[in-house]
């Protein structure tokens, strides 16, 4: 991983969906913290966790792809001054990882804790991006909920309630009405069957109980938890994405304005630098656009297929829809964690520079924003390179 001082910042300071700064949150829990921290090895627990993601071209068929990266940087209390990264999909992943953890001379000791942090690393490198919510509810789904520390989650209770409550109202309607076919009861049996159905779909552990649920939905039982945590994200990127409509249009609005999204002091510009800027400027807004009318669309056709179901006992789409959440999912995630890191970043300039910046300041929130959306650079802008290569 390759980036300048600035975009290390801009990525870990805009928010968590991206970036899981595992020495920072560590340094607030106490070495005689009955959980302690994330992992079981001191090298492991001064990394960040990144995850990126990789949109195809605009020619190409196929979803985006997303990589877990494990950077480690060279001084751990200055982490934007560069460092090394493993990438949780190259092959060789786990040697090389052991290596750098014990140096070369793993003690019988350290490979049981090297173990240890590969069973969390798992489930991180499982997650499509690391929003709290996410984390926290494929933590409960592996039950290893109880060995994180609160701190990582970052989502207070009031928060995890707020985000739960509509979720499970959208799931309990669907389950009521597959279960009653949309008879209104008062039949005790039913009701607990209903919550049954729900807690299990919630959990996303087993099936044991709601196998004619299962069946009815026509889904793999093998793949049915994971279906069902699908599911479960989906909803919350649709509660997430309505969240961040208001600052979403402002941060469009001022990425589509010429005027704004270009260095306020343009006469010092070479031409060759301004053709850059400005080509890298609509490959941006054309992955910004994309993203927004995909997720749009993944929502819409989620939304439809449930009403179908619901309101005009039509499952057919939803079934379909449920088949296909695992994309679903990778797509929102993608989609939602750009725009939820952007805004921060744009935000964060905006507040300290105004929505008007000189190049330096300009180019630092710009090649962040690139960086964000995986907008191929057409060369580098090496003059208003501020930072080193991390």
């Amino acid at each position: 991983m390759s980036m300048a001082r600035s975009q290390l910042r801009n990525i870990i300071e805009s928010g968590r969906s991206i970036a899981l700064d595992c020495y920072a949150i560590g340094k607030s829990i106490g070495d005689d913290d009955p959980v302690g921290k994330l992992f079981k090895t001191d090298v492991m627990n001064k990394t960040v966790v990144f995850k990126r993601f990789e949109g195809t071209d605009s020619t190409a068929d196929g979803p985006a792809k997303i990589d877990t990266t494990i950077y480690f940087p060279y001084d751990f209390e200055q982490v934007y001054d560069g460092g090394e990264s493993l990438c949780f999909s190259d092959k060789g992943f786990q040697k090389s990882l052991a290596f750098k953890i014990s140096n070369g001379a793993a003690t019988k000791d350290m490979m049981t804790r090297i173990a240890l942090d590969l069973r969390t690393l798992n489930v991180l490198a499982s997650l499509h991006s690391l929003d709290p919510f996410i984390f926290k509810s494929k933590a409960e789904q592996a039950g290893i909920s109880d060995l994180i520390h609160e701190t990582y989650f970052a989502i207070s209770a009031e928060e995890w309630d707020a985000i739960r409550k509509p979720i499970r109202e959208k799931i309990s309607r669907l389950v009521t009405k597959a279960v009653s076919g949309g008879q209104s009861t008062n039949n005790k049996a039913q009701e607990t069957q209903v919550e049954q159905f729900l807690m299990k779909i919630w959990q996303a552990t087993d099936i044991d109980g709601i196998e004619p649920f299962i069946k009815a939905m026509q889904i793999d039982a093998e793949r049915a938890p994971e279906v069902f945590f699908a599911w479960k994200a989906v909803c919350y990127y649709q509660v997430r994405f309505a969240a961040l409509s208001d600052g979403l249009k402002a941060f469009f609005q001022w990425v589509g304005d010429n005027t704004l999204c270009y260095p306020s002091d343009f006469p010092n510009m070479t031409p060759e630098d301004e053709r850059r800027v400005k080509g890298l400027r609509d490959k941006l807004r054309e992955k910004m656009r994309t993203g927004y009318v995909e997720a749009n669309g993944v929502l819409k056709e989620y939304e439809e297929s449930y009403n179908k179901f619901v309101h005009e006992d039509r499952p057919q789409a939803f079934m379909k829809f449920l088949q296909n959440s695992d994309a679903s999912y990778l797509s929102l995630a993608s989609s939602v964690s750009n725009a939820a890191h952007g805004i921060n970043l744009w935000n964060w300039y905006v507040e300290h520079y105004g929505e008007s910046m000189p190049k330096v300041q300009f180019m630092e929130l710009f090649n962040g924003l690139t960086h964000l959306y995986d907008v191929k650079h057409i060369g580098e802008v090496k003059s208003w390179d501020t930072g080193t290569a991390a």
